[in-house]
This record gives C-alpha cells, structure tokens and sequence, in this order.
C-alpha cells in the first residue's frame, strides 16, 4: 500500500533539486561571502576571510570586498579537494601567487584588493576550481 505522502514527498524533493544546494541555507548563498561589515580591513588589521578547499571546491567561492581592502586569506585544505586542491593560484594583477596547501594546517596569504571596482580569481593548479574576490 502506498503511502498519501509519496507524491508530496516527490513534489518536495524535486524542489530541493531544481533549488540547489541554496535552498538548504535558508536563503543565504555558502558559495558567496556575507558582505562587508564593519570597517574595512588595513595593514595594521586585515579582514580574515576563511576558505575551505574540498571536493566541492571552495567555500565560499565569491568573496565581496571593498577597493584598496587589505585580507587575510585563510585556506583550509580538505583531502577531498585531491592533488588538484592542493595548489591555489592567486590571479593577482601584480603577478600570480602560488600557494601549496596541507590538511595540518592552514595557508594564510596577506592580499591587497585593487583600488578599482573589479575581480582577482583563484584557481586550482590545474585551473579545474574557481573563486573570486570581487571588489565593490
């Protein structure tokens, strides 16, 4: 005998798929940082923005900060993310900067945002993963 809830359970579970993995956080997006809040970071006090490296890339992916921001990028490896992972590239418009990543510990990189609206990515060393930091 079937049960009166298969077809509301399908209904709910083909949402969830159309939705994506969004629909699970309550209305906020884990592959994009939360904005800016609070002064922005300097030399003397970065902002510290922490990303995770796993097989399902890295989170968050799209960072928001502010024109002439100073972050502290924290990357946190997982043994997930495989070889691929390991290495981030840091597509810095005054030159890349490669970073190997461990599951010990994590990698912290001081970066200083252009003064100008625009966007840094990072990658994998093979280019598979992406993020972003984007400059508002």
């Amino acid at each position: 005998m079937r049960s009166p809830l298969s077809p509301l359970w399908a209904i709910l579970c083909a949402g969830a798929l159309l939705a994506g993995p969004a629909a699970c956080h309550k209305g906020s997006d884990p592959t994009v940082s939360a904005a800016p809040s609070g002064p922005p970071g300097t030399a003397a006090a970065p902002r510290h923005v922490e990303i995770t490296v796993s097989n399902l890339g890295y989170m968050p992916a799209r960072i928001l900060g502010r024109p002439g921001e100073e972050l502290l990028l924290v990357f946190r490896y997982s043994p997930s993310a495989g070889e691929c992972g390991r290495e981030v590239v840091l597509l810095n418009p005054k030159g890349p900067v490669r970073l190997t990543l461990s599951a010990e510990r994590p990698v912290e990189v001081a970066m200083s945002l252009p003064k100008d609206r625009s966007e840094v990515g990072f990658t994998c060393g093979m280019g598979m993963l992406r993020g972003t930091l984007v400059v508002q």
